[in-house]
Protein backbone atom coordinates (compact mmCIF):
# COMPACT_ATOMS: atom_id res chain seq x y z
CA UNK A 1 0.00 0.00 0.00
CA UNK A 2 1.14 3.22 -0.90
CA UNK A 3 2.03 6.11 1.92
CA UNK A 4 -1.12 8.55 1.76
CA UNK A 5 -1.82 11.66 3.87
CA UNK A 6 -4.71 9.11 5.51
CA UNK A 7 -2.63 6.21 6.63
CA UNK A 8 0.35 7.99 7.95
CA UNK A 9 0.39 11.50 9.59
CA UNK A 10 -3.50 10.93 9.52
CA UNK A 11 -2.88 7.65 11.78
CA UNK A 12 -0.05 9.30 13.58
CA UNK A 13 -2.81 12.04 14.57
CA UNK A 14 -5.50 9.35 15.63
CA UNK A 15 -2.50 7.43 17.86
CA UNK A 16 -2.26 10.50 20.14
CA UNK A 17 -6.19 10.99 20.26
CA UNK A 18 -6.08 7.55 21.29
CA UNK A 19 -2.87 7.83 23.64
CA UNK A 20 -4.10 10.98 25.51
CA UNK A 21 -7.31 9.41 26.29
CA UNK A 22 -5.74 6.68 27.85
CA UNK A 23 -3.55 9.12 29.84
CA UNK A 24 -6.26 10.75 31.08
CA UNK A 25 -7.35 7.58 32.67
CA UNK A 26 -3.91 6.89 34.40
CA UNK A 27 -4.30 10.02 35.98
CA UNK A 28 -7.79 9.36 37.30
CA UNK A 29 -6.40 6.03 38.27
CA UNK A 30 -3.37 7.55 39.88
CA UNK A 31 -5.59 9.77 41.55
CA UNK A 32 -7.64 7.31 43.38
CA UNK A 33 -4.81 5.26 44.00
CA UNK A 34 -3.00 8.30 46.34
CA UNK A 35 -6.41 8.92 47.73
CA UNK A 36 -7.03 5.41 48.80
CA UNK A 37 -3.83 3.68 49.66
CA UNK A 38 -1.03 6.39 50.30
CA UNK A 39 -1.48 5.61 53.87
CA UNK A 40 -1.49 2.03 53.16
CA UNK A 41 0.97 0.93 51.05
CA UNK A 42 4.89 1.10 51.77
CA UNK A 43 6.37 3.65 50.33
CA UNK A 44 8.08 1.82 47.20
CA UNK A 45 5.28 1.28 45.90
CA UNK A 46 3.67 4.39 46.36
CA UNK A 47 7.28 6.05 44.96
CA UNK A 48 6.47 3.60 41.66
CA UNK A 49 3.17 4.99 41.15
CA UNK A 50 4.65 8.48 40.72
CA UNK A 51 7.58 7.68 38.90
CA UNK A 52 5.42 5.69 35.87
CA UNK A 53 3.08 8.73 36.42
CA UNK A 54 6.13 11.00 35.54
CA UNK A 55 7.30 8.89 32.81
CA UNK A 56 4.10 8.64 31.02
CA UNK A 57 3.49 12.56 31.77
CA UNK A 58 6.50 13.31 29.73
CA UNK A 59 5.58 10.85 26.98
CA UNK A 60 2.46 12.34 26.36
CA UNK A 61 3.91 15.55 26.01
CA UNK A 62 6.94 14.19 23.39
CA UNK A 63 3.82 12.40 21.32
CA UNK A 64 2.53 16.00 20.48
CA UNK A 65 1.96 15.89 17.11
CA UNK A 66 2.72 19.75 16.30
CA UNK A 67 5.40 20.09 14.45
CA UNK A 68 4.00 17.51 11.53
CA UNK A 69 0.27 19.20 11.94
CA UNK A 70 1.16 22.98 12.54
CA UNK A 71 4.61 23.83 12.16
CA UNK A 72 5.43 22.43 8.78
CA UNK A 73 1.92 22.03 8.00
CA UNK A 74 2.47 23.04 4.18
CA UNK A 75 5.49 20.86 3.60
CA UNK A 76 4.52 17.88 1.29
CA UNK A 77 7.80 16.54 2.08
CA UNK A 78 7.23 16.72 6.26
CA UNK A 79 5.59 12.99 5.66
CA UNK A 80 8.90 11.67 5.07
CA UNK A 81 11.08 13.27 7.70
CA UNK A 82 11.80 11.43 10.74
CA UNK A 83 11.49 13.91 13.63
CA UNK A 84 13.57 12.80 16.64
CA UNK A 85 11.05 13.28 19.77
CA UNK A 86 9.08 10.04 17.92
CA UNK A 87 12.01 7.90 18.69
CA UNK A 88 12.67 9.80 22.39
CA UNK A 89 9.17 9.34 23.43
CA UNK A 90 9.56 5.65 22.75
CA UNK A 91 12.76 5.71 25.65
CA UNK A 92 9.76 6.82 28.32
CA UNK A 93 7.52 4.13 26.67
CA UNK A 94 10.42 1.89 27.49
CA UNK A 95 11.70 2.34 31.31
CA UNK A 96 7.37 2.30 31.66
CA UNK A 97 7.64 -1.09 30.44
CA UNK A 98 10.43 -2.49 32.15
CA UNK A 99 9.26 -1.36 35.66
CA UNK A 100 6.05 -2.48 35.69
CA UNK A 101 7.42 -6.25 33.99
CA UNK A 102 9.98 -6.26 36.78
CA UNK A 103 6.58 -5.16 39.64
CA UNK A 104 4.78 -8.40 38.04
CA UNK A 105 8.15 -10.39 38.50
CA UNK A 106 8.30 -9.57 42.18
CA UNK A 107 4.61 -10.34 42.25
CA UNK A 108 5.84 -13.76 41.02
CA UNK A 109 8.51 -14.24 43.14
CA UNK A 110 6.52 -13.17 46.43
CA UNK A 111 3.85 -15.85 46.08
CA UNK A 112 6.39 -18.66 44.38
CA UNK A 113 8.93 -18.19 46.44
CA UNK A 114 11.24 -19.46 43.48
CA UNK A 115 14.60 -16.63 42.26
CA UNK A 116 14.49 -19.26 38.95
CA UNK A 117 10.77 -18.48 37.66
CA UNK A 118 10.99 -14.57 38.53
CA UNK A 119 14.56 -14.41 37.31
CA UNK A 120 13.77 -15.92 34.43
CA UNK A 121 11.20 -13.64 33.94
CA UNK A 122 12.99 -10.54 34.47
CA UNK A 123 15.91 -11.74 32.71
CA UNK A 124 13.60 -11.33 29.31
CA UNK A 125 11.95 -8.58 30.53
CA UNK A 126 15.53 -6.60 30.74
CA UNK A 127 16.55 -8.50 27.04
CA UNK A 128 13.27 -6.66 25.62
CA UNK A 129 14.56 -3.39 27.54
CA UNK A 130 18.24 -3.51 26.11
CA UNK A 131 17.07 -4.35 22.97
CA UNK A 132 14.65 -1.34 22.53
CA UNK A 133 17.40 1.03 23.59
CA UNK A 134 19.46 -0.43 21.29
CA UNK A 135 16.91 -0.26 18.29
CA UNK A 136 15.57 3.73 19.42
CA UNK A 137 19.85 4.63 20.04
CA UNK A 138 20.32 3.61 16.41
CA UNK A 139 16.80 5.10 14.92
CA UNK A 140 18.24 8.60 16.56
CA UNK A 141 20.95 8.28 13.48
CA UNK A 142 18.61 8.84 11.14
CA UNK A 143 16.01 11.44 9.46
CA UNK A 144 13.54 9.93 6.66
CA UNK A 145 11.23 7.25 7.61
CA UNK A 146 12.51 5.15 4.37
CA UNK A 147 15.67 4.83 6.74
CA UNK A 148 14.64 2.86 8.99
CA UNK A 149 13.63 -0.18 7.02
CA UNK A 150 17.24 -0.87 7.24
CA UNK A 151 16.22 -1.80 10.92
CA UNK A 152 13.20 -3.26 10.86
CA UNK A 153 14.39 -7.04 11.36
CA UNK A 154 15.72 -5.46 14.88
CA UNK A 155 12.02 -3.67 15.19
CA UNK A 156 10.15 -6.71 14.75
CA UNK A 157 12.49 -8.56 17.34
CA UNK A 158 11.56 -5.78 20.12
CA UNK A 159 7.96 -6.24 19.79
CA UNK A 160 8.28 -9.71 19.11
CA UNK A 161 10.27 -10.07 22.62
CA UNK A 162 7.69 -7.61 24.04
CA UNK A 163 4.32 -9.44 23.67
CA UNK A 164 6.48 -12.95 25.10
CA UNK A 165 7.60 -11.42 28.25
CA UNK A 166 3.83 -9.87 28.83
CA UNK A 167 2.66 -13.75 27.37
CA UNK A 168 5.40 -15.41 30.04
CA UNK A 169 4.51 -13.18 32.90
CA UNK A 170 0.50 -13.99 32.90
CA UNK A 171 1.14 -17.37 32.40
CA UNK A 172 4.33 -17.40 34.85
CA UNK A 173 1.08 -15.68 37.43
CA UNK A 174 -1.35 -17.98 35.99
CA UNK A 175 1.05 -21.08 37.16
CA UNK A 176 1.52 -20.06 40.17
CA UNK A 177 -1.77 -18.96 41.42
CA UNK A 178 -3.02 -22.75 40.24
CA UNK A 179 -0.82 -24.18 42.43
CA UNK A 180 -1.55 -22.08 45.49
CA UNK A 181 -5.20 -23.41 45.34
CA UNK A 182 -5.97 -25.28 48.76
CA UNK A 183 -8.95 -26.93 48.04
CA UNK A 184 -11.85 -24.39 49.94
CA UNK A 185 -14.45 -23.00 47.27
CA UNK A 186 -14.03 -19.28 48.50
CA UNK A 187 -10.17 -19.30 47.70
CA UNK A 188 -10.25 -21.14 44.85
CA UNK A 189 -12.73 -19.23 43.42
CA UNK A 190 -10.55 -15.95 44.51
CA UNK A 191 -7.63 -17.27 42.71
CA UNK A 192 -9.35 -18.13 39.43
CA UNK A 193 -10.49 -14.40 39.71
CA UNK A 194 -6.78 -13.63 39.96
CA UNK A 195 -5.93 -15.55 37.35
CA UNK A 196 -8.62 -14.25 34.61
CA UNK A 197 -7.41 -11.33 36.22
CA UNK A 198 -3.51 -11.62 35.22
CA UNK A 199 -4.52 -12.55 31.54
CA UNK A 200 -6.73 -9.76 31.31
CA UNK A 201 -3.88 -7.27 32.16
CA UNK A 202 -1.04 -8.66 29.95
CA UNK A 203 -3.21 -9.12 27.04
CA UNK A 204 -3.71 -5.59 25.83
CA UNK A 205 0.40 -4.75 25.48
CA UNK A 206 0.81 -7.84 24.07
CA UNK A 207 -1.52 -7.61 21.60
CA UNK A 208 -0.20 -4.10 20.55
CA UNK A 209 2.82 -5.45 20.23
CA UNK A 210 1.77 -8.45 18.27
CA UNK A 211 -0.25 -6.14 15.66
CA UNK A 212 2.25 -3.58 15.37
CA UNK A 213 5.06 -6.76 14.40
CA UNK A 214 1.92 -7.76 12.00
CA UNK A 215 1.97 -4.18 10.24
CA UNK A 216 5.70 -3.36 9.84
CA UNK A 217 5.91 -6.82 8.07
CA UNK A 218 2.76 -6.14 5.91
CA UNK A 219 2.42 -2.21 5.44
CA UNK A 220 5.49 -1.09 6.38
CA UNK A 221 4.85 2.52 4.07
CA UNK A 222 2.26 3.36 6.62
CA UNK A 223 1.80 4.22 9.95
CA UNK A 224 -0.02 2.13 11.25
CA UNK A 225 2.22 -0.01 12.69
CA UNK A 226 3.15 2.93 15.24
CA UNK A 227 -0.38 3.60 15.88
CA UNK A 228 -0.28 0.15 18.22
CA UNK A 229 3.49 0.82 19.57
CA UNK A 230 2.84 3.71 20.75
CA UNK A 231 -0.09 2.93 22.94
CA UNK A 232 2.49 0.49 24.93
CA UNK A 233 3.10 2.97 27.30
CA UNK A 234 -0.38 4.44 27.96
CA UNK A 235 -1.38 0.45 28.34
CA UNK A 236 1.32 -0.35 30.92
CA UNK A 237 0.67 2.13 33.03
CA UNK A 238 -3.15 1.62 33.21
CA UNK A 239 -2.82 -1.81 33.58
CA UNK A 240 -0.40 -1.57 36.99
CA UNK A 241 -2.64 0.77 37.84
CA UNK A 242 -6.43 -0.68 37.45
CA UNK A 243 -4.16 -4.10 39.41
CA UNK A 244 -3.74 -1.82 42.57
CA UNK A 245 -6.72 -0.01 42.53
CA UNK A 246 -8.86 -3.28 42.04
CA UNK A 247 -7.73 -4.76 44.94
CA UNK A 248 -10.65 -3.99 46.90
CA UNK A 249 -13.37 -4.66 44.42
CA UNK A 250 -11.98 -8.39 44.05
CA UNK A 251 -12.43 -8.90 47.89
CA UNK A 252 -15.75 -7.46 48.20
CA UNK A 253 -16.75 -9.74 45.77
CA UNK A 254 -15.48 -12.57 47.65
CA UNK A 255 -17.43 -11.33 50.80
CA UNK A 256 -20.67 -10.58 48.91
CA UNK A 257 -20.49 -14.48 48.14
CA UNK A 258 -19.32 -15.53 51.34
CA UNK A 259 -22.32 -13.28 52.89
CA UNK A 260 -24.94 -14.70 50.50
CA UNK A 261 -23.61 -18.67 51.79
CA UNK A 262 -23.90 -17.54 54.99
CA UNK A 263 -27.92 -16.89 54.81
CA UNK A 264 -28.46 -20.11 52.43
CA UNK A 265 -27.24 -22.29 54.91
CA UNK A 266 -29.26 -24.63 56.80
CA UNK A 267 -29.47 -25.05 60.74
CA UNK A 268 -26.66 -27.31 61.99
CA UNK A 269 -27.35 -30.65 62.72
CA UNK A 270 -25.85 -32.39 65.59
CA UNK A 271 -23.40 -33.82 63.35
CA UNK A 272 -22.22 -30.72 62.41
CA UNK A 273 -22.04 -29.41 65.79
CA UNK A 274 -20.23 -32.32 66.68
CA UNK A 275 -17.30 -31.61 64.38
CA UNK A 276 -13.64 -31.13 67.11
CA UNK A 277 -12.56 -28.08 67.56
CA UNK A 278 -8.85 -28.51 66.43
CA UNK A 279 -10.62 -29.19 62.97
CA UNK A 280 -11.95 -25.79 63.11
CA UNK A 281 -8.78 -24.07 64.58
CA UNK A 282 -6.94 -25.76 61.02
CA UNK A 283 -9.90 -24.40 58.84
CA UNK A 284 -9.54 -20.67 60.37
CA UNK A 285 -5.37 -20.83 60.20
CA UNK A 286 -5.94 -22.16 56.21
CA UNK A 287 -8.04 -19.39 55.59
CA UNK A 288 -5.63 -17.03 57.17
CA UNK A 289 -3.24 -18.07 54.75
CA UNK A 290 -5.13 -17.66 51.92
CA UNK A 291 -5.95 -14.55 53.06
CA UNK A 292 -2.33 -13.39 53.25
CA UNK A 293 -1.50 -14.78 49.74
CA UNK A 294 -4.02 -13.30 48.11
CA UNK A 295 -2.75 -9.29 49.94
CA UNK A 296 1.12 -10.33 48.56
CA UNK A 297 -0.20 -11.50 45.52
CA UNK A 298 -2.14 -7.67 45.66
CA UNK A 299 1.21 -5.94 46.77
CA UNK A 300 -0.40 -4.64 49.94
CA UNK A 301 -1.63 -4.35 53.27
CA UNK A 302 -0.12 -6.20 56.21
CA UNK A 303 1.55 -8.81 53.69
CA UNK A 304 3.38 -6.42 52.09
CA UNK A 305 5.00 -4.80 54.86
CA UNK A 306 6.08 -7.87 56.32
CA UNK A 307 7.78 -8.43 53.29
CA UNK A 308 9.26 -4.96 52.49
CA UNK A 309 10.98 -5.27 55.95
CA UNK A 310 12.66 -8.85 55.21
Amino acid sequence: MAATLDNTLGVLYSSTLISATLYGVGCTQAWFYFQKYRRKDPWWVQTLVGVLWVLDTCQQAILSVYKYLVTFHDTAAIRAVLINTLIVEIFFSNFIAVLVQQFYCWRVYKLSKSWAIAGFLAAVSWTSFVALIVYCARSLQFSTFVELEKISTLSKTCNILAAVTDFLISIGMILVLNMSKTGFRRSTDMINRLMIFSFSTGLPTSFCAIMACVFISVLPNTFWYMFFFLQMGRLYTNSFMVTLNSRQYIRSMSNSEDAQESYSLPDRSPAINSIPSHLAIRIDRMMENDQDAQSQYHGHGKGVETDAQV
